[in-house]
């Protein structure tokens, strides 16, 4: 018989945020980016894991949008942490350094399933 039980490997609550750069191929602005975020990644007190990463090339599917420039994931323990974040002044600085190189983000937040 199969296990229902669910076991999620990273925190209770995802933050995802997709984000769409103006100059995608433009390298000195993808390095920016890069720096800008991976400066968050070391330094943000709230997020218990992190990913960052760019479109793979997986097949294509009518289902698959990899258009994005780069996908951000954070794990949060509970949703106050996430809330915090928002706040955090690590946060505040990444969107300070960065947000004149993107045109478009999307966030999705999930919640684990007890």
């Amino acid at each position: 018989m199969a296990n229902s039980s669910i076991e999620n490997t990273t925190g209770p609550l995802l933050h995802i945020v997709l984000f769409w750069l103006k100059e995608p191929n433009n390298k000195a602005h993808r390095d920016e980016f890069e720096t800008a975020l991976k400066k968050l990644i070391t330094t943000n007190p709230q997020a218990i894991s992190n990913h960052l990463g760019i479109p793979a090339n997986t097949e294509k599917r009518e289902v698959i949008d990899n258009s994005f420039t780069y996908c951000y994931t954070m794990s949060f323990p509970d949703i106050e942490a996430q809330n915090k974040y928002q706040n955090d002044p690590t946060h505040q600085l990444f969107i300070k350094e960065a947000a004149h190189l993107w045109e478009r983000v999307l966030v999705n937040d999930s919640l684990s399933l007890s």
